[in-house]
């Protein structure tokens, strides 16, 4: 995965974890102790930066949560990228944005994503094939993780149809493009049958896994190491975020959250 792939080997290996921390900020769910609006979302994932600076190779802000909230919310991506960089420099940035579209469109939304956001990394539907993913690859410089196998009960209306089924075929075409371009990954959910990562990681070695789905909603991140490999982003968002109700509590129930997925997880790296 060319410089992506250097940068999260290098980080992995310094930090022995393979935690992508997951950014969702929401104003309704805030801490006791946290201003309303998108000023205390911001300060609620600073904190949370702070707390898990050095056990997370990666932070993947999902871009529905700042985009609810108008120009202040696109402002504080911006804002919380640019404190990533700042408090964890090795990190990598994955904009969970799941975007897919056309020829020129694609082209402006990957000068958003890569250029005004300055993300590493991002999220793409496959649904309308490789001609809308294009303007993502040909970046080099970053990666394009692409929706195979997701963990919503949903995935079994279109990701299990056909024999071999579709996730199956998305594997096999992102392995190919993997080999053109050299910096895609895949989004493989934990909360799948542990023989279907296996299946995937058959079709596509080498790439690495999102893998989110641990934590609150109930993956089993042994399950995940021993199937999908090492790998991996493995991502938990609300089980660190709202670690606790109290802002005063949350840096250090947090940070301990993080803490006990990264010690699970060193046995297998």
């Amino acid at each position: 995965m060319s410089t992506f792939y250097t940068r999260y080997r290098e980080r992995r290996e310094a930090i022995k974890s393979v935690l992508c921390v997951g950014l969702d900020p929401d104003p309704a769910r805030l801490p006791d102790g946290y201003e309303s609006g998108a000023q205390g979302a911001g300060d609620h994932l600073r904190d949370v930066v702070d707390a898990t600076h050095d056990l997370a190779v990666a932070y993947k802000p999902n871009a529905a949560f700042f985009e609810s909230m108008g120009s202040a919310g696109w402002e504080l991506l911006k804002d919380v990228i640019q404190y990533i960089r700042k408090r964890a420099p090795g990190a990598l940035i994955v904009l969970d944005a799941k975007r897919g579209d056309l020829g020129n469109t694609a082209s402006h939304y990957a000068a958003a994503i890569f250029d005004d956001l300055e993300a590493d990394s991002v999220t793409l539907n496959p649904y309308m094939g490789k001609e809308s993913l294009i303007p993502f690859l040909e970046r080099k410089d970053r990666a394009s993780f692409i929706l195979c196998l997701t963990s919503n009960s949903g995935a079994r209306d279109l990701q299990y149809h056909g024999d071999p089924p579709l996730y199956q075929h998305v594997a096999r075409l992102c392995r190919q493009w993997h080999d053109e371009f050299k910096n895609l990954g895949l989004v493989v959910g934990a909360t799948r049958d542990p023989e279907e990562l296996s299946r995937v990681r058959e079709l596509a070695p080498g790439m690495i896994f999102l893998v989110p789905g641990v934590g609150s909603q109930g993956g089993d991140l042994n399950e995940v190491l021993r199937k999908a490999g090492d790998d991996v982003l493995i991502n938990s968002s609300r089980s660190i975020l709202f670690a606790s109700h109290n802002r005063a509590e949350l840096p250090e129930k947090c940070r301990a959250e993080a803490s006990s997925l990264v010690e699970k997880m060193r046995p297998y790296l």
